[in-house]
């Protein structure tokens, strides 16, 4: 049986619907780059300006927002809530909520073509790919994928769009001008998080049951290494350049540094309780990450491992996606 990806433990069942609390605005101008948390404890999206290292706006969004994706410019934000049935998109110079659009039965993953012209969005219950078009909302296709779909990530020149299939132990791989599957790619056990590496030749695909995370070469579609993490990795980041890799190791409260070159673990120090959603900055300088039980943004130093800041967030906060405009 199918279980779900919208609870506090183990993504296990949707809460009941609960009343959509009133929009909350703190409006500011976008001048440097924002992180959109979402928390899917409290029903809303954190803004934090990073530049600051405080919170510029708190944004109530559906009842339960988990799936999160920041155009390259930031000046779009997409928000998926599997609660709601929903994708929300945000306008990132003001901060506003400024459309919703009716998807599927459990929008969760959520990424964007390298133009921000599509949105495309795993449905965890439908077993599809939806594709939308940015600018409207409206539904372009509808395309199956395997069971429980969760990630979703885009290769670097969006020709293709990889979609983790929980249930099924492998990688959907979707053509973007045919609109179809053309390959599947087994992994380890319940794939979730994934990221394309920013050169755009391999994709890192977190394993949540094996513990574990495969390489696959996005040229051949074929895994090329199987490398051991900690407990119950999540999130999936590649700095800039392509050379290391972070995964977040939920029942671990750590990090995996993974070294692309050697393909193996490098460190793997203790950050947060429940860490979540990661992204690497465009600078490569610095990694975000989400604590899911201490309510809390970490920034930490890319390469001395120690942790800058702490900011705190709303209840739950997932961060699944890319949620830092030119993150990866």
């Amino acid at each position: 049986m199918k279980t779900n990806p919208g609870g506090r433990r183990g993504l296990r069942r949707l809460a009941g619907i609960l009343a959509a609390g009133a929009l909350a605005i703190v409006a500011t101008a976008a001048a440097e780059p924002f992180a959109y948390v979402t928390n899917q404890g409290d029903h809303s999206v954190s803004v934090i300006d990073l530049a600051t290292g405080r919170s510029a706006a708190t944004i109530a969004v559906g009842e339960g927002p988990a799936g999160v994706a920041v155009s390259r410019d930031g000046r779009k934000v997409f928000i998926s809530d599997p609660k709601t049935s929903s994708l929300y998109r945000l306008d990132g110079l003001t901060h506003h909520l400024e459309a919703r659009a009716s998807l599927g039965q459990g929008p969760l993953g959520i990424a964007l073509s390298p133009d921000a012209g599509r949105v495309y969005v795993a449905d965890w219950f439908e077993d599809r790919l939806y594709v939308l078009d940015a600018a409207t909302l409206t539904q372009v296709a509808s395309i199956p994928v395997g069971d429980a779909p969760s990630g979703v990530a885009v290769s670097p020149d969006g020709s293709r769009v990889f979609v983790s299939d929980r249930d099924d132990n492998q990688v959907s791989v979707v053509d973007t001008e045919r609109l179809e599957v053309i390959a599947r790619i087994t992994t380890g056990e319940r794939p979730f998080g994934l990221c394309v590496d920013p050169a755009g030749r391999r994709l890192y695909v977190a394993n949540v049951a094996s513990n574990d995370v495969s390489v696959i070469d996005t040229r051949t579609l074929h895994p090329i290494a199987t490398i051991r993490v900690g407990s119950t990795p999540y999130g999936v980041a590649v700095t800039p350049d392509s050379a290391r890799v972070f995964v977040t190791n939920q029942h671990d409260n750590s990090i995996s540094v993974i070294d692309a070159k050697q393909l193996a673990v490098t460190a793997q120090p203790e950050m947060g309780d429940f860490p979540e959603g990661i992204v690497v900055d465009p600078s490569g300088e610095r990694v975000y990450v989400a604590s899911w039980f201490s309510n809390e943004l970490l920034i930490i130093d890319s390469s001395s491992l120690e942790l800058i800041q702490s900011i705190q967030t709303g209840d739950g906060p997932r961060a699944f996606g890319v949620f830092v405009a030119g993150g990866s």
